[in-house]
């Protein structure tokens, strides 16, 4: 009778895994909404309540950070008013006639996460931080942030201002698209200029330190919104894009998450190596070649540019064409078509003409 009874029981959690998978336990983390995407193709590796909408915090400097980088006044210096300061929770301590650089702003505004310094940017760029939030807005409706509402730069509770996480995920592929945005978010620590004097500010984002890969993005906190955020990772040429709202174990999950879905890439190569013509040279022929080893979320196929021919000389290592790796419809890596051997120029006997050159 027990044996039976055990049987039945063992049969049922064997049902249960059936149904739910151990990557669906593996993958559970602390957020009520929470994203792991791949940049370049937008691939969903993971996701939990990613269309739910929700509050933020100060991941939305992500949007306050990409119009600043998109604006190409980062060289510029700028001063500080008044009425860019009138702002609570966390700040750079920004003052009434400050004189820094737009890129130090920047700055201060991610590592130390400075809604003065959020403020700025919104006067500096739109005079207003209700022109600003329009501003940031049409942004969000370019990118396909369907779900999100901006109201203040900052990330401050204010009237309808949410996002979703899968949202977020959106906005921060672009982001990363900048090297300036990639450079600000993953430095640790920074030293800025304010009226010709330093001053060391640090970053609020302990897993830059847990993970020589991970290079950005963004943390948040407010009492409504929770523990909040935006992590991006190199891997393998690939830029994985992790979020969570609303988590409390926050840098344990990202941790978990990234390497739960770096196992969904897998490994191919893409080469080849053929001849093309080379014209005035001591052969008629020149070898060339490409190849790499991608990792990617789906299959990749490879479109393949080159000249018909090339002139001589030619040098081992000149590239004469362009290769498009593609996953789905997305390029995901360019790879230079390069050449194996030297050709040499063939000299002409004193008196002819060459037939190319007529």
């Amino acid at each position: 009778m027990w044996v039976i009874i055990l049987l039945k029981r063992f049969c049922f959690f064997l049902a249960i895994l059936f149904v739910f998978p151990f990557s669906a336990f593996a993958s559970d983390c602390s957020a009520s909404s929470a994203v792991v995407i791949d940049a370049a193709t937008k691939t969903v590796l993971y996701e939990k309540n990613s269309g739910e909408k929700r509050s933020m915090a100060s991941t939305t400097k992500i949007m306050t950070a990409l119009l600043a980088v998109e604006s190409g006044r980062l060289d510029e210096e700028v001063v500080i008013e008044q009425e860019m300061l009138y702002i609570e929770g966390s700040c750079l301590g920004l003052r009434d006639g400050d004189k820094l650089s737009f890129y130090d702003l920047v700055v201060g505004m991610m590592l130390t996460s400075g809604n003065d310094a959020a403020n700025a940017v919104a006067f500096l760029i739109s005079g207003s931080i209700e022109e600003f939030a329009v501003l940031m807005n049409n942004r969000a409706k370019e990118l396909g942030m369907n779900n999100t509402v901006f109201v203040t730069p900052s990330g401050l509770d204010d009237g309808d201002h949410h996002s979703t996480a899968y949202d977020m995920a959106l906005l921060t592929a672009k982001a990363v698209e900048y090297s300036e945005f990639c450079e600000i978010t993953s430095m640790a620590s920074a030293e800025i200029t304010i009226n010709g004097k330093k001053l060391a500010v640090y970053n609020h984002n302990k897993l830059l330190a847990k993970d020589e890969d991970i290079f950005g993005v963004k943390t948040g906190f407010t009492e409504k919104a929770g523990r909040c955020l935006v992590t991006a990772k190199n891997y393998n040429g690939n830029k994985i894009i992790c979020v969570t709202l609303n988590a409390p174990d926050d840098w344990n999950d990202h941790l978990n998450l990234y390497e739960q879905c770096e196992k969904k890439y897998t490994k191919s190569t893409v080469s080849d190596n053929f001849e093309i013509s080379a014209v005035g040279g001591n052969s008629d022929t020149v070898n060339v070649s490409y190849s790499k080893e991608i990792y990617s979320v789906g299959e990749v196929r490879a479109d393949v540019y080159y000249y018909p021919f090339a002139y001589a000389p030619v040098n081992k290592g000149d590239i004469v064409g362009e290769v498009l790796v593609y996953c789905g419809e997305n390029i995901i890596e360019r790879l230079p078509i390069e050449a194996d051997e030297d050709v040499e120029y063939a000299k002409q006997e004193r008196g002819e003409t060459s037939e190319i050159y007529g």
